[in-house]
């Protein structure tokens, strides 16, 4: 059989040799004819496919089972095996009939269908019931219809469980029913369902178990679907990934919950008191202060206290408000320490839980420790779970997929052939059942009866008219103005729907909707066009479908209207105008093919694209929403009930009366919106303090539900969304090219000046024509009065020209117009006397009126030369160029040399000009070369730096609550003149030495920072000059911080590569906003429709009369006042904000409550009066917040690899030599360690014999652990020994090793500080004289310390330590972020001071937690609008203006303030504050910092999963430790072999294959190693790097069979070498010298050495009187060895 026939897997049983050939051609070919003609005779394809037996499949035999069609034939010929347990329950053995028949029954579709649409029901009875029974006594009807059901449903699913168990088998034996855990879910949820017949308020708590667990009968939804089981087990396999991630998250959740333990404990008991001391043992705290106390003190008549202080036992019921928790939040135990940590996992209320204990602790310790908790946590580590899942689409190691490339393409081949001869095969019934039905056709077209001819071709008629009015429609709709007026179109509808706004006038909106209904006819008449003239090509994406409903949509609305006998054009029903809105839909479909917005249209294709491929995991992320609301529904459904108080809070109610909290579990529709709120991390915890007050599971379910959810699905989720919309972005940006709207601009351009140019040369020529029948004279007359002189060339016969002059033409650079021009002219002058003769004989005033005439001529001819007049330098030509005006007879023509020298001087000027710095300094002059080496000076850049940092704590100092007379203000005036003088200064230095703009190296071109400093150096003048008081001035000043971004660049790459991606990404961030901005108004126009004019409400009024308002006429009866909420959907801007706030914000909650309690215009709102704009709000919340809002995190992600890879040259490489690169960087950066030498000192031996001891360490290790326990007051003595212990420990280890390698190591430095701190602790606790807050902010730093000591334990262990190595491979990344981070927040802190510092106390800005009054306050409400959590709060205060309800007054100066206090208005600038800081800050810094935490993890597993791994190398380090004890960088050549051997080894290399005793020559050639020689000891030596590099190189070549590791252009080459010598160590390097050989010429070096030595030792011989023969016979012995070597290196050359 042929060698192509085998590839494919076919076997022809009975052809012969030339049958096999033709039929391999075509199957090869894949072009498979009708038929084959052999020897006359047709072989049909049917003929194959009824006898199969001719072709069978050649392959590896696999084990094959049962089928449920052919089973009892595959079972009695022995072809399958039977794939369950051999009998089933003692009763059925596998031939029995009935159990292969009951197999057969379970397989079919339409059983799996049936129960499929049982399990819908099941669901449906589950979600319909009505919970409400659980506080009324009797049951509904509807309640008894759902548990018929589900015991019907649940019967049903019985005797499919009895079916599948006696056909797999129940327990034991092969793949029977329980070892699935789909089965095993099955059979619980069937038990478990039989629990509804009980009671649902019985007190047996089995039954309550039994209820909650038959909600898995869900999860058969997920199983019958094949895409959904596939995405949740593709979800649960992840969890394995989560190891590193989750142990560390662990560690620093409890590192923290003990720190915050000693710090807090036992704080949330000091509340303000009504009385001084207890009373009858009672110590009553104040309900209305719903604050701690301690630092902030308590109001007059109140005092601060705790009941632990007097003894008393703890209340409970005290603490039981909002604002503590309701009680949960507290550090009193470990167990609410370490929940109160979790919850800053989510950043979920962290902000109120810092303002809560900053009040009764020291607040900058609470604020450090809150906030550096939320950093690490909730964004680091919570991001490094995004990471670990995003990492699951990376290619890991490109070198290791080599490897396994084979083995993976032996097994595709395999699968191709199966599914190419299955292809072939239906293909091959396809065509003949093509064949035949072409037969049958042709059969019945014979007979048709002549009866039907005339029929046929009236039919005809009508088809040939009917082809021409559809072909006319095709052409209309694939006409390009057919498209842009459609497009014109959607954008005429688009402006007239969003022209839509509260308090619009009737004609106008009359005028809008007329313009509306035109529009919609048009969009019906396009739509039949449309499909009249393409047909099903309208439909062919996802996209045209939508476009077509739309449109349909507004179609059946004007049916709908016209039955219903309503106004079709005019209607003023809301929601009429909200169905006619949802053609706003429509402008997707013009930004989907509008190429003229490129950058948008491809966001728009990337986020369709993107949401269709992940589609399938959207469904399961609405499917878990369902379960877990299912779950909520049966815990909490009706457990809690509420009363109302007077303030409008409520209170735990007693009973089963009351009301329902507003988020709550009480329906399904109600457990749906708080079960994605979970999921949306949206204020869950408020939800789950609210019923875990009265029912504990509220906990264990929120919690659980958050970790699967949020925590874990959700960032799954955006890994998924992030990786496809990277991957969708680049293919279309390949696939869609931008309009070069430059080369049409060009275009246009030139036909323009062409016109132009046509209109000039015809209105000249007309002229000239007049001016010739004026003053007619001869042709052939030189005419100087002539218009222009292109007509002195017409009766021009040019000679040949001479060879000089040839030469002079090709010599020109530039041939334009005016350049031939002038060339011609030198040659009419040359061969044309006569043609001068009249030009001499004019007199002078001719040549000067001549010339003036002829100027608009000149400019004329300038006007052909394009190129002149686009670059300017072309006009300077050489002198070679100049002598073309110059005639060969005439070389010193008097008006061409006069211009030729004024040019050329000018030249000169200009070139020493521009070498000039400010027109003065030359660069030969003394005084510059001093400037530019005193600039050049690393003290003048510190001189710089300090400048900058002296401006920025000025900034900070500064405030509008400052005293302009006072001494503070006068001194940061005085400050502020010297540095303005000084930045002056450094300025005009820097220019003097570089110059400001021309050359390369000058003072603008240098950086983008010095433009920017010398703008605000220009500001700062302008200010001290006109004494200019505006805030904006400050503002401006205070950028100069941002030159520390510059600074920090050099010391960091990491800033570097955050520079570089802002910059790179800042014009797709706009494009994004923008595009998130349409998206925004197409949302916000459907709650514009329905909303505007609803927001409003009455304020100001009597509590007592609040049941009697219902319109705002009746609030002004009771004396209140109609105001406005903020955040409304009156007008389109309001309604892009109010959503831009609900994407962005983490308590948007009260705006969702705003809406759903929304009437009508002039209505009063009632609570929860339309809850279904929850709907709304929902699905909006995954648009905007998962989508849009990550679409931004995609672009800084690319941005930052690119910048990064840009930065590295890796842009240059192939993934391979990418990989290996980053290996030899590794290799580079790492450093030879030191080994400790025993000391000679006895004491020290011992010392260092005990520390080295491994029992020593176990020991220490056993009290390290111990020590985590030292929380309980209890354990206060054992912790004293245990520091006693620590501080033996540390001593020991300090006198054992050399002091600059214990010092070499950080963690000891710490170990040193952690001892002092706690053994000073010990003293402090026990003193009185120190305060509280002193002894509990020293006792948790010393706790820290000690905690810390445990990461000893961790790098005892490799597994653990390679955990934690995650979490410091992005440590680094991280803080470059934070530096960046700090920096911006530093700009917007004293913009935000200057701008609301006189704000009025209100509910946000209240004074004490948050303010702009003082620096660190707000810049720690900044880091609360960063986070997102109730952003919008503070930006709504800010905001609030004069008005009937809100008294202050308008301030901007100190004596304002000194009038009226802090009594300040809002301003509306707030909006352009907040939101810039939020798009900026939140959007594109965050945002960065997750890319950079993306960015470092990939590296971090790419270097762990790569061909070497960094824990190879950390190997190789210790290896090579001991063979350079001192750390030196160079191994003697002696060792290199034994090191060779045993590098080997740890890289999974085989000895024999690296160390080849026999070509050992041949292998040190291959490594190529320089050579290096010793100063100290003249021995040979091999350099660290070289020899790691090329021991690695080598085994990656042997092990991976890689030989393209390094790249062949020598440009990226040297780029490279450039890139690593900057990693080199170079402070040894003058220890050791260079040499000319390298490690090929090791044989040769060894073998002389080894002579000289016999020589040596003979010498030495012969002078004692020995006898030598013996060393003659070693001498003879390496010749011959020699000898042979050579032989065998002749013969491999003659081989090769």
């Amino acid at each position: 059989m042929s060698t192509t026939l085998k590839a494919l897997g076919v076997e022809v049983l009975s052809f012969t040799k030339s049958r096999q050939e033709e039929a391999v051609h075509t199957q090869s070919s894949l072009r498979i004819t009708p038929f084959l003609r052999i020897d006359s005779e047709t072989f049909d394809w049917s003929t194959i496919i009824a006898k199969p037996e001719l072709i069978s499949i050649k392959g590896k035999k696999h084990e094959s089972y049962v089928n449920a069609e052919t089973m009892e034939e595959d079972l009695l010929q022995g072809e399958a095996q039977w794939p369950y347990a051999e009998n089933s329950l003692y009763l059925f053995s596998s031939l029995s009939p009935f159990r292969l028949s009951l197999l057969q029954t379970l397989s079919s579709q339409k059983l799996v269908n049936f129960m499929r649409l049982i399990t819908i029901i099941n669901v449906a009875a589950v979600c319909a019931y009505d919970y409400q029974s659980r506080i009324e006594s009797e049951d509904y009807e509807r309640n008894r219809i759902c548990t018929t059901l589900e015991i019907v449903c649940n019967t049903l699913f019985g005797l499919e469980c009895l079916g599948q168990i006696i056909v797999q088998g129940f327990v034991f034996g092969k793949n029977t029913y329980l070892k699935s855990w789909w089965n095993i879910a099955n059979f619980a949820t069937f038990i478990s369902t039989w629990a509804i017949l009980g009671h649902i308020n019985s007190s047996n708590q089995l039954v309550h178990i039994l209820r909650v667990i038959r909600i898995f009968r869900a999860l058969r939804l997920i199983q019958d679907s094949k895409t959904l089981k596939k995405q949740l087990d593709a979800f649960i396999g992840s969890f394995q990934r989560l190891g590193p991630i989750l142990v560390p998250l662990l560690f620093v959740v409890l590192y923290y919950s003990i720190i915050g333990l000693h710090l807090f404990m036992g704080v949330t008991e000091y509340r303000c008191r009504e009385t001084p001391e207890p009373e009858d043992g009672k110590w009553i705290a104040v309900e209305d202060i719903k604050h701690l106390c301690g630092i902030w003190d308590c109001p007059e008549d109140t005092y601060c206290g705790s009941l632990a202080d007097h003894g008393l036992p703890r209340d409970l019921q005290e603490n039981r408000y909002e604002q503590f928790g309701f009680g949960f939040i507290r550090f009193d135990d470990f167990f609410y320490s370490l929940f109160v940590v979790f919850t800053f996992l989510t950043i979920i209320g962290w902000s109120g839980t810092t303002f809560m204990f900053w009040r009764a602790m020291t607040t900058y310790v609470t604020a450090f420790y809150f906030v550096s908790l939320i950093f690490i946590l909730a964004y680091l580590l919570s991001n490094l779970l995004l990471a670990s899942f995003y990492e699951s689409f990376m290619v890991l190691s490109s070198i290791k997929q080599n490897k396994n490339s084979d083995n993976e393409q032996e097994a595709l081949e395999n699968e191709i052939k199966k599914k190419k001869q299955q292809q072939m095969m239906t293909r091959l019934q396809q065509l003949n059942d093509q064949k035949n039905n072409q037969k049958r056709v042709k059969k019945r077209k014979y007979e048709v009866s002549l009866y039907y001819e005339e029929e046929e071709q009236e039919n005809d008629i009508l088809g040939e008219k009917f082809k021409k009015f559809q072909h006319f429609s095709n052409l209309i709709v694939k006409s390009n103005l057919f498209n842009y007026l459609s497009c014109s179109m959607i954008l005429i509808s688009t402006i007239v729907i969003i022209s839509d706004h509260h308090s619009i006038s009737d004609e106008i909106y009359e005028n809008l909707l007329i313009v509306d209904f035109i529009c919609i006819i048009y969009f019906i008449v396009e739509l039949i066009i449309t499909i009249w003239g393409i047909g099903m090509e309208q439909f062919k994406e996802i996209i045209d479908i939508f476009d077509t409903l739309v449109i349909l949509s507004q179609f059946i609305l004007i049916v709908v209207l016209f039955f219903l006998d309503e106004n079709v054009i005019i209607n003023y029903n809301n929601y009429v105008n909200f169905v006619k809105a949802l053609k706003m839909l429509r402008l997707m479909k013009f930004l989907y093919i509008a190429r003229i917005f490129y950058s948008i249209s491809v966001l728009a294709r990337c986020l369709v694209q993107t949401l269709l491929k992940i589609k399938d995991l959207i469904f399961l992320f609405v499917f878990l929403i369902i379960i877990t609301s299912l779950f909520g529904q049966e815990l909490l459904a009706y457990k809690v009930r509420f009363e109302e108080l007077p303030n409008g809070e409520l209170e735990i109610s007693h009973s089963n009366e009351g009301i329902s909290a507003p988020i709550n579990y009480e329906g399904f529709g109600n457990a749906l919106m708080a079960a994605t709120n979970v999921f949306y991390n949206e204020e869950w915890h408020i939800t789950m303090f609210i019923h875990a007050q009265k029912i504990w599971v509220s906990i264990l379910y929120h919690i659980i539900s958050i970790l699967m959810g949020q925590v874990l699905f959700v960032r799954l989720f955006l890994a998924v969304f992030l990786n496809e919309f990277c991957q969708q972005l680049k293919k279309i940006e390949q696939e869609i090219k931008p309009i070069n709207f430059l080369l049409h601009g060009k275009k246009v351009l030139n036909f323009l000046v062409q016109f132009i140019k046509k209109r000039r040369r015809s209105k000249i020529h007309s002229q000239a024509q007049l001016q010739q029948q004026i003053n007619p004279q001869p042709r052939s007359s030189a005419n100087p009065a002539r218009v222009s002189m292109f007509h002195n060339l017409n009766g021009i016969k040019l000679q040949r020209l001479p060879e000089s002059t040839h030469n002079e033409l090709l010599d020109q650079k530039v041939q334009t117009p005016s350049n031939i021009f002038c060339t011609l002219i030198g040659l009419q002058l040359a061969n044309k006397e006569s043609m001068i003769d009249p030009l001499k004989k004019e007199d002078k005033p001719t040549e000067k009126n001549t010339d003036k005439q002829n100027h608009p001529e000149e400019d004329h001819i300038q006007d052909h030369n394009i190129d002149d007049h686009q670059h300017e330098e072309d006009v300077d030509h050489d002198s070679s160029q100049e002598d073309h005006l110059k005639s060969p007879d005439e070389p010193s023509h008097p008006v061409q040399g006069k211009n030729i020298n004024k040019r050329t001087q000018q030249k000169s000027i200009r070139k020493t000009n521009s070498e000039r710095t400010l027109f003065i300094f030359a660069p030969e002059s003394d005084f510059r070369q001093l400037v530019t080496t005193l600039v050049t000076n690393i003290y003048f850049r510190i001189f710089n730096f300090t400048l900058i940092l002296l401006t920025c704590i000025r900034i900070a100092l500064l405030s509008p609550l400052e005293d302009p007379n006072s001494d503070l203000s006068y001194v940061l005036q005085i400050g502020y003149i010297f540095l303005t003088v000084f930045y002056i200064l450094v300025i005009l230095l820097n220019c003097i030495a570089f110059g400001l703009y021309k050359t390369e190296k000058s003072f603008f071109r240098q950086s983008v920072y010095n433009i920017f400093s010398f703008a605000i150096t220009i500001v700062d003048l302008i200010t001290l000059i006109f004494d200019i008081q505006h805030p904006l001035s400050k503002f401006i000043t205070s950028l100069r911080i941002l030159q520390f971004i510059q600074i920090g660049a050099v010391f960091s790459q990491n800033i570097a590569y955050a520079q570089a991606s802002l910059l790179n990404a800042f014009t797709q961030m706009i494009q994004l906003a923008i595009f998130c901005i349409i998206i925004l108004s197409i949302y916000g126009i459907f709650a514009l429709k329905i909303l505007k004019g609803t927001m409003y409400y009455c304020d100001a009024y009597d509590a007592e009369n609040k049941e009697h308002i219902k319109t705002s006429t009746d609030c002004y009866d009771y004396g209140g006042s109609w105001i406005n909420q903020i955040l409304t959907f009156d007008t389109i801007f309001s309604s892009i904000l109010t959503l831009f706030c609900v994407a962005t914000s983490e308590n948007w909650i009260p705006l969702q409550i705003q809406a759903w309690n929304a009437v009508g215009i002039n209505r009063q709102p009632i609570s929860s009066n339309n809850r279904t704009f929850s709907v709304y709000f929902q699905i909006f919340f995954f648009l905007g917040f998962l989508c849009l809002l990550n679409m931004f995190i995609g672009l800084i992600v690319n941005a930052y690899q690119e910048a990064k890879m840009k930065a590295q040259n890796l842009h240059l490489l192939d993934e391979t030599q990418r990989e290996w690169f980053q290996i030899k960087m590794q290799i580079y950066t790492m450093k030879p360690l030191v080994k400790s030498q025993k000391p000679e000192n006895a004491l020290r031996k011992l010392l260092f014999f005990m520390v080295k001891q491994k029992y020593f360490k176990i020991f220490w290790l056993v009290i390290i652990f111990r020590a985590d326990e030292n929380y309980k007051n209890a354990l206060d003595v054992i912790n004293d020994i245990f520091v006693s212990i620590f501080a033996f420990e540390i001593l020991c280890r300090f006198f054992a090793k050399e002091k600059h390698l214990y010092f070499k190591d950080i963690s000891n430095i710490v170990d040193i500080i952690a001892i002092w701190w706690a053994i000073a602790n010990l003293f402090i606790k026990n003193k009185d004289d120190y305060n509280f807050y002193f002894k509990r902010i020293s006792n948790a730093i010393s706790v820290a310390y000690q905690l810390q000591r445990n990461y000893r334990i961790v790098k005892r262990f490799n597994n653990l330590e390679k955990l934690f190595s995650s979490i410091f491979s992005v440590i680094p990344n991280a803080l470059s972020m934070l530096f960046i981070m700090f920096i911006f927040l530093f700009i917007y802190t004293t913009l935000g001071i200057d701008m609301f510092a006189f704000i009025r106390t209100q509910t946000s800005l209240n004074g004490w937690d948050q303010h702009f009054r003082k620096f660190s306050t707000a810049m720690f409400a900044l880091i609360k609008v960063a986070s997102s959590e109730s952003w919008w709060t503070i930006m709504i205060d800010t905001l609030h203006e004069q008005s009937p309800n809100y008294a202050c007054n308008y301030m901007s100066t100190y004596e304002d303030f000194l009038v009226y206090g802090f009594n300040g208005c809002g301003t509306p600038y707030a909006y352009l504050y907040f939101i810039s800081f939020h798009i900026i800050f939140s959007l594109m810094i965050l945002n960065l910092l997750i890319a950079s935490v993306l960015v470092a993890y990939e590296e971090h597993v790419k270097s762990e999963e790569s061909a070497v791994s960094k824990y190879q190398l950390n190997d190789v380090l210790s290896l090579w430790r001991n063979y350079d004890p001192e750390g030196k960088g160079f191994i003697n050549y002696k060792d290199f072999w034994k090191l060779s051997s045993e590098i080997a080894i740890i890289f999974g290399v085989a000895q024999d294959d690296l160390l080849d005793v026999n070509n050992k020559k041949n292998f040190l050639k291959v490594l190529n190693i320089p050579i290096y020689e010793s100063k100290e000891s003249n021995m040979l030596c091999y350099k660290f790097h070289d020899v790691i590099l090329s021991l690695t190189k080598i085994s990656v070549t042997l092990k991976y069979g890689v030989t393209n590791l390094e790249p062949t252009d020598k440009i990226i080459q040297q780029k490279l070498l450039a890139q690593l010598g900057d990693l080199q160590r170079k402070d040894l390097m003058n220890q050791f010298t260079p040499t000319s050989f390298n490690s090929g010429d090791m044989v040769a070096i060894i073998y002389i050495q080894k002579k000289f030595r016999l020589w040596k030792k003979r010498v030495q011989v012969l002078r004692e009187g020995g006898d030598v023969k013996a060393i003659y016979n070693e001498m003879s012995d390496l010749k011959n060895m020699i000898k042979k070597q050579l032989e065998l290196e002749e013969q491999q050359e003659k081989q090769n």
